[in-house]
C-alpha cells in the first residue's frame, strides 16, 4: 500500500493525475476549471473497520465518520501532504498510534470526539505545526500529561468536555493567557478557546 500512495503523490505532481476514491467513501472536488479547489472525502460505513490507504492525494478534507473503525495506524495519512481538515468523528476509536498523524504539516483542525479514547498521543502534535483546533470531547480521556503543555501553543481551540478527566497538569491553565471563566466551564482566552 506505501507503494501504491506513493506512486499516487508522484503521479499527483507530474501528471496532475488523482487516485481514485476509496470503496465506500464519496469524493468531491470543489473548484473552477482551472484547476484551483479542493477535494473534500466522506466515509461514514457502518461496515468499514479500518483506516482506508487510498485516498486522493490532493484530499484537503477528510471526514471518516460513524464507523467501527477502532484504531487509528502509524503514519495513516502521511501521503496527504494538503490536508488541511480531519474528521475521525464517532467512530470507535479506541488506539492512536504516536505517528498516526505523521506529516500533516498542513492541517488545521483535527476532530477526534464520540470515540473510546482514553489517551491521546499528545507529542504527536509535533508533525502539526498549523494545527489550531483540536476537538477530543466525549472520549474516555482520564488525564492530561505535564509533558502535553509543550505541544498546545499553537492551538486556538481546544475541547476535552465530556471524558473523565480528573486532574490537569500544573501548567495547563497557565499555558492558555488572558483566562476568563464562563458559566459553561469554557475559558474565553481573547481568540484562544478551551472547554473542560
Amino acid at each position: 500500500m506505501r507503494l501504491f500512495a506513493s506512486l499516487c503523490v508522484a503521479l499527483s505532481f507530474l501528471a496532475r493525475v488523482s487516485c481514485p476514491c476509496p470503496s465506500r467513501c464519496t469524493c468531491d472536488y470543489h473548484g473552477g476549471d482551472d484547476g484551483m479547489g479542493s477535494r473534500s472525502v466522506l466515509c461514514s460505513d457502518l461496515d468499514m473497520n479500518e483506516v482506508p490507504t487510498n485516498f486522493p492525494v490532493d484530499t484537503v478534507k477528510l471526514r471518516i465518520e460513524k464507523t467501527v473503525v477502532h484504531r487509528i495506524p502509524a503514519e495513516a495519512f502521511y501521503y496527504l501532504v494538503e490536508l488541511q481538515y480531519l474528521w475521525l468523528t464517532y467512530n470507535s476509536v479506541a488506539s492512536l498510534d504516536t505517528s498516526s498523524f505523521y506529516n500533516l504539516k498542513q492541517l488545521h483542525e483535527l476532530r477526534l470526539d464520540g470515540n473510546s479514547l482514553a489517551a491521546f498521543p499528545w507529542t504527536s502534535l509535533r508533525d502539526m505545526p498549523r494545527l489550531r483546533t483540536l476537538d477530543l470531547h466525549n472520549n474516555r480521556i482520564t488525564s492530561v500529561p505535564n509533558e502535553a503543555v509543550t505541544y498546545l501553543k499553537n492551538l486556538a481551540y481546544l475541547d476535552l468536555s465530556s471524558n473523565r478527566l480528573t486532574t490537569l497538569p500544573p501548567d495547563f491553565l497557565e499555558s492558555w493567557s488572558h483566562l476568563v471563566t464562563t458559566s459553561s466551564r469554557s475559558l474565553d482566552l481573547s481568540a484562544r478557546r478551551i472547554i473542560l
